[in-house]
């Protein structure tokens, strides 16, 4: 008996090696690499960054636009357009005018919002010219019917200046009320680096700054989602999410270079992509020696008047 309870623990201890080795029963494989975390920071101190940028009252600048429609993308295919040039004025909380152009085609598109009402010039291409007027304050969908793609449809007329401003001047974390609550906590997401000319896959790591307001039937919805990416240095903001009252997602917000190489905060960043699912289309902002809060503007910069007489259509007019 004590020679086979010898014979049984040097089997085990023999199978624990081999298991232990892994010579023979693990094989090497690829996971995304997980990138190097700065330190922590505190979340008071990520709503104090958001309420920092609330000095960025207006800004004028030039700007390069790239202009990517999405409206069939059920069918994985989207429609990038050339790259163009413009001039951006904004001014809290949702003033903005917009004027796009290329080189070769001309003026593109003229927009502007003035807080209430929009307007929208379409001048490319020629056959599809219209000045399109509504209201902030209401969400137009096409019919059943028309929501594929139109080929007699500009892409241009699903923009909505109004959609641009928040994005492009993030708003403030609401006051704190019993309707009013925010959070933050840390999360981890894949995503595809270029390194080389190549992709890699990466892990990083953002704070998330989640903001929740309470409805009149006592539901809670998403507003906000601020994403910090610990991954970089000085924890900058690297995307913002927008949800509508009843909480569907309306504007995803990417940003590049609300930091300086050294992770020093900046009131503006570099470039802003701008994803509207609803209407089907991204705009990619990239700033061009901003003026942050000029001393004046134009009074009337906000307004768009119909000078060329292109046909009107007036979204509240329809039915």
């Amino acid at each position: 008996m004590k020679t086979g309870a010898v014979h049984w623990k040097f089997l085990i201890l023999l199978w624990l090696g081999v298991l232990l080795n892994g010579g023979c029963l693990t094989s090497r494989v690829s996971l995304p690499r997980l990138l190097p975390l700065h330190p922590p920071v505190a979340a008071e101190e990520l709503v104090g960054r958001i309420a920092c940028l609330q000095q960025v009252q207006a800004v004028r600048t030039a700007v390069q636009l790239q202009f990517v429609d999405y409206r069939d993308s059920t069918r994985g295919v989207g429609k990038a357009y050339p790259s163009a040039s413009g001039a951006l004025v904004l001014r809290r909380p949702q003033f903005i005018r917009l004027q796009v152009q290329a080189s070769l085609l001309g003026s593109l598109a003229d927009m502007a919002s003035d807080g209430q009402q929009f307007t929208v010039a379409v001048f490319y291409p020629a056959d599809r010219q219209a000045f399109i007027r509504g209201s902030n304050a209401k969400t137009y969908k096409l019919p059943a019917a028309e929501q594929k793609p139109a080929p007699d449809v500009s892409a241009f007329a699903s923009l909505r200046p109004q959609h641009l401003s928040v994005p492009l001047l993030p708003p403030p974390i609401p006051p704190a009320s019993p309707d009013i609550s925010w959070s933050v906590f840390e999360t981890r997401r894949d995503e595809s680096l270029m390194t080389d000319a190549r992709p890699e896959w990466v892990t990083r790591t953002y704070y998330l700054l989640y903001v929740a307001q309470r409805d009149l039937s006592g539901q809670w919805h998403p507003r906000f989602a601020y994403w910090f990416d610990r991954t970089q240095p000085g924890t900058p903001l690297t995307r913002l999410e927008v949800f509508e009252e009843n909480g569907d997602l309306s504007t995803i917000s990417d940003f590049g270079g609300y930091t300086t190489n050294g992770g020093t905060p900046k009131l503006l960043p570099e470039w802003v992509r701008i994803l509207r699912p609803a209407e089907g289309y991204a705009l990619r902002v990239m700033f061009q020696s901003p003026e942050i809060n000029p001393p004046s503007l134009p009074e009337d910069v906000f307004t768009l008047t119909n000078d060329r007489n292109l046909k009107v259509v007036d979204l509240d007019a329809q039915p």
